[in-house]
């Protein structure tokens, strides 16, 4: 068969799957392309021509299954909400996708490996820079149109990421009951709610 696009696209799409598959089951070090391949039903050599290494698929992933995906394919007029408007739009598809069964799976066994592998924490790293890179800027417009208060923007985008963070790591990684008893939106407007009121300006 002709590698169209289309056929070139849908076997991508199938060893990020079997990717995902794979780390889940045996943790991103001890799973090799064998294991990869064997979920996707190709032989190892095929990967290669997808993705040049281990590491690079596991930035697919998160470039393409984490909310990294769908901060990318946001229409531009979404970005001219209101900040409480926007961020109510944004966060409880943010946790949907991060909550979603195959993804949680991920989490939980490449979690551990951050402490030792500093290869999986490069990308990490990476992921969280790239959804700050995004924030900020749209922290700062809202700043400077007096929307809010005028605070370092990359401070407040930090913010705003390390509550959504703390909470899915105590939802899906600790399985804190006191966490998982709210619904995405509870959660959103919770962190909405007190990071906004602390940057509304002030009289």
């Amino acid at each position: 068969m002709a590698r169209t696009p289309k056929v070139m696209e849908d076997r991508r799409e199938q060893i990020i799957d079997a990717a995902m598959q794979a780390f889940s089951q045996k943790g991103y070090t001890r799973a090799t392309n064998k294991d990869i391949a064997r979920e996707a039903g190709i032989t190892p050599g095929l990967i290669y021509h997808y993705f040049e290494s281990k590491e690079a698929l596991l930035r697919a992933i998160i470039e393409e299954r984490s909310p990294l995906g769908l901060v990318k394919s946001l229409p531009p007029q979404v970005l001219t909400m209101p900040p409480a408007v926007f961020l109510r739009f944004l966060l409880p598809q943010m946790l949907g996708i991060v909550e979603e069964e195959k993804f949680v799976q991920l989490l939980r066994v490449i979690f551990p490996e951050l402490v030792y592998n500093p290869q999986i924490a490069q990308v990490v790293t990476g992921f969280l820079q790239q959804v700050l890179g995004f924030l900020t800027p749209l922290f700062e417009s809202w700043m400077e149109i007096g929307e809010l208060r005028r605070v370092d923007p990359a401070l407040a985008a930090q913010v705003f990421i390390g509550s959504v963070g703390a909470f899915i790591l105590r939802r899906q990684i600790l399985r804190d009951s006191l966490a998982l008893r709210y619904t995405h939106e509870q959660i959103a407007d919770a962190v909405i709610n007190t990071l906004l009121t602390g940057l509304l300006p002030r009289e």
